[in-house]
């Protein structure tokens, strides 16, 4: 049997930093181009760093081939212009404005490499919970993409307390999943200590239950499996071990920290049998799954699943690259202390495909979809809640009016047919 060969897209996200829980919200909803990367030419991450008791860091990392370079300069240089126009309002729940500024980068092509970063300081105080609306805008191209950046200085010993440093480029990490034996150096605001401590966690395999379950799902916060500690020093190289969670803190009694988590050494990619099997839990049911992972050629196993369903090699492939594009698409953009895609937003996202619209208030996310044929409209509340682990991340507000559409995608996925509305 011929192997079915999977193609897969590389893009960058939006991603915020931790946050402390407090009833909010009385700002009106703003309605971004999130998760549908087609929409927009620029990309961005987004990462928080409390760089003293005074201020904070927001970092900016962007593709440079998403941005055009020109010389129109008066020193006739390939240069892009980038501005960032921000507003830092004072709380979650009220309009009191901190700070509004705008601020222009501007970068030679010949300085950088594939990738653009810049920085922006803001002035914050402990106990505070701060929003950022930022758009950033590529001034020659004149496109731009705005976004919604939570500060929290309010939870101490939160993640944005901690900066972390690739090795050896010595850049800010983006991200907070690491792959092994990837070295990274760790800052920290606040008081020093002489030793961290690291607790581990085994990974949270733990599947969300359909959009139109009304059962509560237990999801209890485990004791690690192990705590110990190293040095600590800002000069110092960590890496982390087996799959898994790991928590970086400075007292022992206290789990609160920064996050890490360790999901393989190529993920958010799904290129390997042992990756491709688990999101089928979506689309099968749990007798099926289990004859599934019991079969010892598990390439095989996955490989066979999908031309049963597609009938035909050509479409089976068309199954395969949109279904596991969205795994990969789930993990890059709802990464938490699980895996993008075994969230309720990947769950989502992965059967019914990219939202047509997303508005967004400080505590929740609603997506809108909307049928072609009747033009019939659907929308997903997602609300804010806590993660014990990085902090916070996106809860479903389920209904029982979910089912027909949830049962309709699982069918068009199990009759060989690729679903998006």
């Amino acid at each position: 049997m011929k192997l079915l060969r999977l193609a897969f897209f590389s893009i960058i996200i939006t991603m915020t930093a931790c946050i402390g829980l407090r009833p909010v919200t009385k700002k009106a909803s703003s309605q971004l181009n999130l998760y549908n990367p087609g929409r927009t030419i620029l990309h961005p991450q987004f990462s928080v760093f409390h760089s003293s008791p005074t201020e904070s860091m927001v970092f900016i990392k962007i593709l440079a081939s998403e941005v055009v370079f020109n010389q129109a300069n008066p020193q006739v240089k390939s240069q892009s212009r980038l501005k960032a126009t921000l507003t830092l309002y004072n709380s979650l729940s009220n309009n009191d404005i901190a700070v509004r500024d705008t601020q222009e980068f501007f970068i030679d092509k010949e300085s950088i490499a594939d990738i653009i970063t810049a920085s922006i300081k803001l002035p914050t105080v402990p106990g505070k919970t701060y929003l950022l609306d930022l758009t950033l805008e590529d001034e020659i191209r004149q496109s731009s993409v705005r976004d919604r950046i939570i500060i929290d200085r309010f939870q101490a010993d939160n993640q944005q307390d901690w900066l972390v440093l690739n090795f050896p480029e010595n850049k800010v990490a983006f991200e907070h999943f690491f792959y092994p034996n990837e070295s990274f150096r760790l800052i920290k605001q606040g008081d020093k200590a002489e030793r961290v401590y690291i607790s581990v966690f085994a990974p949270r395999n733990i599947l969300p239950l359909p959009p139109y379950s009304l059962d509560e799902q237990a999801d209890n916060v485990p004791l690690p499996d192990s705590t110990f500690y190293m040095a600590y020093s800002e000069q110092l190289l960590y890496k982390l071990g087996g799959p898994g969670i790991y928590l970086f803190h400075f007292k022992p009694e206290v789990t609160r920290g920064l996050c890490l988590t360790q999901f393989g050494d190529h993920y958010p990619q799904v290129n390997k049998p042992e990756d491709m099997l688990p999101p089928l839990q979506y689309i099968t049911t749990r007798e099926e799954y289990q004859k599934l992972i019991v079969n010892s050629d598990l390439k095989g196993t996955v490989d066979q699943f999908w031309l049963d369903k597609g009938k035909t090699f050509g479409n089976a492939r068309d199954l395969i690259r949109v279904y596991y594009n969205r795994v990969v698409f789930a993990n890059l953009y709802f990464s938490s202390s699980k895996q993008g895609w075994k969230t309720d937003r990947g769950m989502i996202y992965l059967l019914l495909g990219p939202p047509v619209s997303v508005e967004r208030t400080e505590t929740r996310e609603t997506w809108t979809y909307e049928a072609s044929e009747t033009a019939e409209k659907i929308t997903f509340e997602f609300n804010l809640t806590d993660d014990y682990w990085i902090g916070y991340d996106y809860k479903l507000k389920r209904k029982e009016e979910f089912r027909p559409i949830w049962n309709k995608a699982v069918d068009y996925w199990r009759r060989g047919k690729i679903f998006s509305m």
